[in-house]
């Protein structure tokens, strides 16, 4: 009795982009194609698989392309929502990637300073900018207020940018039930963070801020 070999199916690229099981790559053909509505719910299924292995970044990516789709299909509050819930996770990233990356941490920091612009909270944008503005002139003795604009791509002052409306689509079960899960999933992540001991005041006093802790 002849035994057959075991064969090891190799996944390769080809079979990665063609995989119906790829939310992202699902997202963006309905996303091209105008369905979305259903763009949403691949999207909003990338970040919370996202989520589930650290990968907080694209998280934030895919939420906020979620939102841009909510925001084609008229829905601007839900949009917002998902860009303010972005800017969160790209503000959190740069906190955690501090300690090995500056320069990364001020890429994640300007990608939240966008994201709060456009979920029309100025004044969060402004305080980041503030952020990016400090550390990046603690991280390089070169930088100044003169030549931080060569070294920041976004700039003080900036208006916030409104989301555009349009002639609203019929929002689906399916949408509003992805919007609902990301969410919860997000505040149940946000909520098993272990709380630290001692008053508020001695947890600011302990905990060195991004900005601060260069000089350490």
């Amino acid at each position: 009795m002849l035994l057959e070999p075991n064969t090891v199916q190799a996944t390769t690229w080809k079979d990665k982009i063609t995989d119906t099981s790829n939310s992202w790559l699902a997202a963006t053909r309905s996303e091209q194609d105008e369905r979305f509505g259903e763009a949403v719910v691949f999207y909003l299924r990338d970040a919370g698989d996202s989520l589930s292995r650290g990968l907080k970044a694209r998280a934030a990516l895919s939420c906020s392309c979620a939102a841009g789709s909510l925001e084609k299909m008229g829905n601007g509050n839900a949009a917002r929502r998902l860009y303010l819930e972005a800017a969160k996770m790209y503000e959190e990233q740069a906190e955690a990637v501090f300690g090995t990356s500056i320069r990364e941490a001020l890429w994640l920091l300007q990608e939240a300073h966008d994201h709060f612009m456009i979920a029309g909270d100025g004044q969060k944008a402004a305080q980041v900018y503030d952020r990016c503005a400090s550390l990046a002139k603690k991280s390089n003795p070169f930088v100044n207020s003169e030549s931080l604009d060569q070294v920041l791509r976004i700039r003080r002052g900036a208006k916030p940018k409104p989301v555009a409306f349009s002639l609203p689509e019929p929002e689906t079960s399916e949408t509003r039930g992805a919007v609902s899960a990301f969410m919860s999933l997000r505040e149940g992540q946000l909520s098993k963070v272990a709380p630290q001991a001692g008053t508020p005041r001695e947890r600011i006093r302990r905990r060195p801020s991004i900005e601060t802790s260069i000089a350490s």
